[in-house]
């Protein structure tokens, strides 16, 4: 009876030993598994922070590239701001724009007189043409010479100027202009074909003369003659009275060039017109400054005419 509870008793402790070496068992089964992803967790986590700081490193290589790339091209943008500074203060008369192009056309009426040589000579130094629209003056031949000569344009206006006598009719108006052209001719050798009415072509007071419509019936007769007439688009206002101030005209043309691509000055260089001449170096300082070109009136240039 001894004998059988012990081995009972061994019996029991085998089967509890047993059960615990399966409980060890499963536990460290389970243990080990959870080890395991969190170590190939873990791995997965290094690979990323390792793929994360190699992109880092080639962001930061790449940003140390534009950087230099940009001061490079900034001391590029410097060096071609310093050569066009050089070039705008060497050659004002150039516009380094070549998509706009801005002309003035400085145009002078009812001369020769003294003031015209006085034109002509700050024309000469500073390299301006203009246009002259001159009247009959049989003893300034050396004054139309030297327009011609000079290369700016010598244009007809009228050998009269006498409204009552020009605009009486259509055949009295090419009257006068025949006589300023055949004066002309024998000076250059050369027939003007640009011209410009005294009043501009939608003046008044040649109704009073040769009634209504008569600029109209002048205006066809001058272009089945083959001439192109000049009116303007901006007015210095130096005819509002015979010694209009200085700095009015001045401000006159500077106002009525805004906006304009191609500004077709009227001036005037008659006798008593001594102002016109003193505003003029202002003028040109001026349109020079906002990129003006100064050119003479020709057959190529599109006209501004207001009828």
């Amino acid at each position: 009876m001894k004998l059988y509870t012990r081995k009972k008793s061994q019996a029991g402790k085998v089967v509890i030993f047993l059960l615990l070496a399966v409980i060890f068992c499963t536990s460290a089964f389970f243990l080990g598994r959870e080890t395991l992803a969190k170590v190939n967790e873990l791995s997965a986590v290094k690979e990323q922070l390792i793929l994360a700081e190699e992109e880092k490193n080639t962001l930061e290589a790449s940003s140390n590239e534009i950087k230099g790339k940009e001061e490079a091209l900034k001391k590029q943008v410097d060096e071609l701001e310093d050569k066009l500074t050089t070039l705008k203060r060497n050659n004002p008369d150039i516009n380094l724009n070549d998509n706009i192009k801005r002309y003035a056309y400085l145009t002078f009426d009812d001369g020769p007189s003294k003031n015209t040589s006085k034109i002509l000579d700050f024309l000469k130094v500073n390299n301006i043409k203009a246009t002259f629209f001159v009247v009959g003056a049989p003893n300034e031949a050396a004054v139309y010479k030297r327009i011609f000569d000079e290369g700016h344009t010598l244009a007809v206006h009228s050998y009269t100027h006498q409204y009552s006598k020009i605009y009486k009719s259509p055949d009295a108006f090419m009257a006068d202009i025949h006589e300023l052209i055949e004066l002309l001719e024998g000076i250059t050798g050369e027939k003007p074909n640009i011209l410009r009415f005294p009043g501009g072509s939608n003046n008044s007071i040649g109704r009073r003369f040769g009634g209504q419509g008569i600029m109209g019936k002048v205006i066809d007769r001058v272009k089945e003659e083959g001439f192109i007439y000049f009116d303007w688009n901006v007015d210095s206002m130096d005819a509002a009275k015979n010694s209009q101030e200085p700095q009015a005209i001045v401000d006159a043309v500077l106002e009525g060039v805004k906006g304009k691509d191609h500004a077709v000055i009227l001036l005037h260089d008659a006798a008593v017109k001594t102002t016109t001449v003193e505003a003029l170096p202002k003028i040109a300082e001026e349109l020079k400054k906002q990129g003006f070109i100064f050119k003479e009136l020709t057959a190529e240039v599109e006209p501004i005419q207001f009828r």
